[in-house]
């Protein structure tokens, strides 16, 4: 079982990153090598020496990918017109590693945190720390967890970790509680793990030179060292000031990109997108009614897909909903129909709720 299970890892891992195709020009000896019965890597290098000449070096890369995470994703509009959004994570029995890391990359900001100073010149420590505090306040997050928040120009990252090095999440646990509020609506994005590795990686010495292909090979390992697993995330940006039309489009846009992934249907996609542009050009042509009535429709035909999205999905099980988010059907699978009936209310309730107009 562990040899299936490590061979398992790698073959993500290694499909993930290198494509095939895809060739790297490295001295002779060099390479990385999957070790089939840990899942670990073996690194061979050329290091060069105080004279000039080279040897081949060796050094063992631990995935932090051993791990068989499950995230069940809850969103609501709250009184103030944000989203909130919480998570509860579960590492299945045939988890290799203890889960060290939840985080994900989102569109816009987190409702309360706040942008670094630009010129760390003229700011303190002190007031580089109390962002950094405030920013992790802004999230909602487990005890025994801390929270990070990394912003830039249109969004942020946003990561958990045990304050415990210790701690995390073992083989069959779950942790509730990982959340925060945005003004964007959800998406259909990507959260990402890491386990804990058995022994840190590394080089001996310098290592292979920053410019070798064996060393780029070796940062992309690195770089996409983490599970992913689909989520309700912050994607969709609102416009300032609001423009229904604008936003209809942002989200058909967002929905396009279900299609590629097979969480929609092509030609139920076609059939949507119908009613996208009728109630785009009925909101810009300033006819509410028509585009609302727009929506309408394109929710029943989600409904109809899918139709115990009206049910009581605040009391349901994390497990349940996991179990009903994971399947699919023929035309638009659970978790997208979900997020996109979400989205398609939104607008009608910024356009004057319920209500007739």
């Amino acid at each position: 079982m562990m040899t299936f299970l490590a061979r398992g890892f790698a073959v993500y891992v290694c499909v993930l990153l290198f494509p095939m195709g895809v060739a790297f020009a490295m001295d002779p000896g060099e390479g990385i090598v999957l070790d089939p019965m840990t899942g670990d890597y073996k690194i061979t290098y050329s290091a060069e020496q105080d004279d000039g000449s080279k040897i081949l070096s060796h050094a063992t890369f631990v995935p932090a990918t051993k791990i068989v995470p499950a995230i069940d994703s809850k969103f609501n509009l709250d009184q103030a017109g944000a989203v909130n959004y919480s998570y509860s994570v579960r590492s299945g029995a045939q988890s290799l590693q203890v889960m060290k890391t939840v985080s994900f990359d989102i569109v816009g900001k987190v409702v309360g945190s706040q942008n670094l100073p630009t010129n760390m010149q003229t700011s303190t420590v002190a007031q580089a720390f109390a962002v950094l505090e405030a920013n992790s306040l802004a999230l909602t997050t487990p005890i025994g967890w801390r929270g990070a928040i990394s912003t830039y120009e249109n969004g942020a990252s946003i990561s958990w970790n045990p304050v415990d090095s210790s701690a995390g999440i073992p083989p069959k646990g779950h942790v509730k509680g990982f959340g925060f509020s945005s003004l964007s609506l959800p998406g259909l994005g990507a959260a990402q793990f890491k386990g804990a590795r058995r022994f840190a990686n590394g080089f001996g010495g310098e290592g292979p030179h920053p410019d070798s292909d064996i060393r780029k090979q070796y940062d992309a390992l690195k770089q996409n060292d983490f599970v992913a697993r689909r989520a309700a995330v912050p994607m969709v940006a609102v416009p300032t000031p609001f423009d229904a039309a604008v936003l209809l489009e942002r989200i058909q846009t967002h929905v396009h990109t279900w299609i590629t992934i097979k969480l929609l249907d092509a030609a139920f996609s076609s059939q949507l997108d119908r009613y996208f542009q009728s109630a785009i050009s009925a909101y810009r042509l300033n006819q509410p009614r028509v585009g609302k009535k727009q929506i309408q429709t394109m929710r029943e035909l989600i409904r109809k897909e899918q139709p115990d999205l009206g049910r009581d999905e605040e009391h349901e099980s994390d497990k349940s909903r996991e179990k009903n988010d994971d399947r699919k059907s023929a035309l638009i699978a659970h978790l997208a129909a979900r997020i996109l009936d979400f989205d398609l209310e939104y607008v009608t309730k910024r356009m004057g709720g319920d209500k007739d107009d």
